[in-house]
């Protein structure tokens, strides 16, 4: 490769993940992230904020869960800092809950969505879609 030769240069992460929450909220989808104390930051798409406080709720009670393999909790059950992803399943879509540093991220995935002209239910799109939404963060 000589001196002079360039190379493409990628788009910024957060281009990435603005295209693909766009795509998901013109499909019925939506995000929202609280603080700490539930108030709701800011939201995109179809997602109820007047919930936003039972979904930073929901967050801080499944920390509290023993995730422990014997079931022989810790006074702080959550001892490896991994917080657990709560999924909210409806008829109309799936909620996926989680913390991240003291902020509460919701996505709301809708039951059946139309990807390249096919129908795919929850499951597909959400194991697929958040992969795409890490690697962009």
């Amino acid at each position: 490769m000589s001196k002079n030769a360039t190379t493409p240069s990628s788009p910024p992460a957060a281009a990435g993940m603005d295209g693909i929450l766009a795509e998901r909220m013109a499909e019925g989808g939506g995000a929202l992230c609280n603080d700490e104390n539930g108030l709701c930051l800011g939201s995109r798409g179809d997602i109820d904020t007047s919930q936003s406080g039972c979904y930073t709720a929901i967050a801080k009670l499944a920390s509290q869960l023993d995730n422990t393999v014997d079931g022989q909790g810790t006074k702080n059950n959550n001892n490896n800092g991994e917080m657990p992803l709560v999924t909210i399943q409806t008829e109309k879509a799936a909620l996926l809950v989680k913390e991240y540093g003291g902020r509460t991220v919701v996505f709301r995935v809708p039951t059946e969505v139309n990807v390249n002209g096919q129908q795919c239910g929850s499951e597909l799109v959400m194991n697929g879609e958040l992969d795409n939404l890490n690697e962009g963060v």
